[in-house]
């Protein structure tokens, strides 16, 4: 999915002046995932008082040229170059800690489904049950595995650090077939809960904050409810991108978690 028009440094009309002299500066770093916040903004979804949100990242293949070098987060390609110019024109050059107060990193390969739907299928008493200790390797590799996960460990030495992994797979785009193959439609809250307390303490130990999938947007034990997929683009095979729906519910928490930490 194409990235939706990007917007630079563009504040809610809800953005003012905090009573300590300045907006507090936020950025939503990401690959095209980042659009579903892109979309949250348009429909003015967000609670952006006291903020001033800018992006920063690249749809597609082009993600995959943005590298942490020196320190900060560079293109190597003059094709991501031009990704970054018209997401955030004025900070093509690249883009460290320092430049603001905090950030979301959210989808930057690092997939929800990826990690929680093997244990979600793997039940007590069945042979192919998953130990403890094979839970905790597949966790660390999910994570090391994934260099922006990395780099946003980096990120977090010096700044607040909220991270949404990408969401489960859309309901109703996903074939019958790969359903039956792949989820346990029977998994629960609870037990979905659970494994992503286990992924939170994993990144609490990285200093970064996880933002998890929102309940109300998960159905049928791993799926993405079709009222949060996409609107926009090619729909009908789009399993994976999120509406603005979504982005309100990731980007507003990870704003209350921020202001909540900043008392």
């Amino acid at each position: 999915m194409p990235l939706a028009k990007a917007t630079s440094g563009k504040t809610s009309k809800k953005g003012k002046t905090s009573s300590k002299g300045r907006a507090l500066q936020f950025c939503v770093f990401g690959d095209s995932h980042i659009a579903c916040v892109k979309h949250a903004l348009d429909e003015d979804l967000l609670d952006l008082k006291d903020v001033t949100l800018e992006f920063w990242g690249a749809p597609g293949p082009q993600f995959r040229d943005l590298h942490f070098e020196g320190g900060r987060l560079m293109a190597r390609s003059e094709v991501a170059r031009d990704s970054l110019a018209k997401i955030n024109p004025a900070r093509v050059e690249g883009l460290g800690p320092e430049d603001f107060d905090g950030f979301l990193f959210i989808g930057c390969r690092l997939r929800a489904s990826e990690f929680l739907l093997p244990l979600l299928g793997s039940l007590p008493g069945s042979s192919g049950y998953l130990s403890s200790a094979v839970r905790r390797l597949m966790l660390s590799r999910w994570l090391e595995g994934c260099r922006w996960y990395r780099a946003a460990r980096e990120f977090a030495k010096l700044r607040p650090v909220f991270f949404s992994p990408a969401g489960f797979l859309n309901d109703g785009i996903v074939s019958e077939d790969e359903v039956a193959r792949t989820i346990n439609t029977e998994a629960t809250e609870a037990e979905r809960k659970a494994i992503w307390d286990r992924v939170a303490l994993a990144m609490q130990q990285d200093n970064i904050h996880l933002i998890r999938q929102p309940e109300e947007t998960v159905t049928r034990g791993g799926l993405t409810r079709a009222e949060f997929a996409t609107t926009l683009g090619d729909q009908g095979d789009d399993s994976v991108h999120k509406n603005g729906a979504y982005g309100a519910l990731i980007l507003n928490q990870a704003l209350q978690d921020l202001r909540r930490t900043q008392k």
